[in-house]
């Protein structure tokens, strides 16, 4: 038997000019996860990576977690499969088309409030324009489509869920939830709505073998036990 988790990164800067970076909060939380485990002895046989700057800087506030109690991890194996489906493009692309936002950006805005509202008035629209999408009624050019964001999603769970020992993967919110649809036989619409509630840096464990996979935990956030520290986007 193998034990596969799977790890969102950390807070990344939504509705900042580039989304692919961490937050102070992700760097935060990215440490806290390193903290935790190391505090709980958790080894690791295999690392992987994905391509995004936030997947590798989550995976490195958990080695600076390590390396600060002289631990040291596995060198990751970059997996390009773990990369997240590019739905936020397409949900401002719909909703540019229909006039809902433009080309907004956060203000400068110490106490969040007007970042919050920009962020609930996105994600009105978000679980909608994605059930478009992944039936195929909104097509955007240059976009990877749903239903191959799904085959790929299937191959990174191939990929790493193989063999005995202890695996974590450094991955997005969407992969999550897909992997996690495979895993339990649910449709597009169920993974949809598992994607909506993936919170930052949570686990989702898969117990595998060579004739199965069970899913054991789902956004689990032992490392944060104050909510405050909670974020989902």
């Amino acid at each position: 038997m193998g034990l596969l988790t799977l790890v969102r990164h950390g807070q990344a800067s939504f509705f900042d000019a580039d989304y692919d970076q961490l937050s102070q909060a992700g760097h935060a939380q990215a440490r806290a996860l390193g903290e935790h485990w190391v505090r709980h002895g958790v080894a690791f046989d295999t690392i992987y990576v994905g391509p995004r700057r936030r997947h590798r800087q989550t995976l490195d506030g958990v080695v600076a977690a390590y390396a600060a109690h002289g631990l040291s991890l596995p060198t990751a194996i970059e997996a390009p499969e773990l990369d997240e489906h590019d739905g936020l493009t397409v949900v401002r692309h719909v909703l540019e088309q229909r006039g809902t936002i433009g080309g907004e950006r956060a203000p400068h805005d110490p106490g969040g409030a007007e970042r919050e509202r920009m962020i609930r008035s996105f994600f009105r629209h978000y679980l909608q324009i994605m059930g478009e999408w992944a039936r195929g009624t909104v097509v955007v050019a240059d976009v990877e489509p749903w239903e191959e964001f799904r085959a790929r999603s299937l191959r990174a769970l191939e990929r790493t869920c193989t063999g005995p020992g202890n695996a974590v993967a450094f991955t997005s919110g969407g992969l999550v939830s897909s992997a996690a649809g495979w895993v339990l036989g649910i449709d597009d619409d169920r993974v949809i709505d598992l994607s909506a509630v993936v919170k930052n840096t949570s686990l989702t464990e898969i117990r595998h073998s060579d004739r199965r996979r069970s899913l054991v935990t789902f956004n689990a956030l032992p490392h944060l036990p104050d909510p405050k520290a909670v974020t989902a986007v």
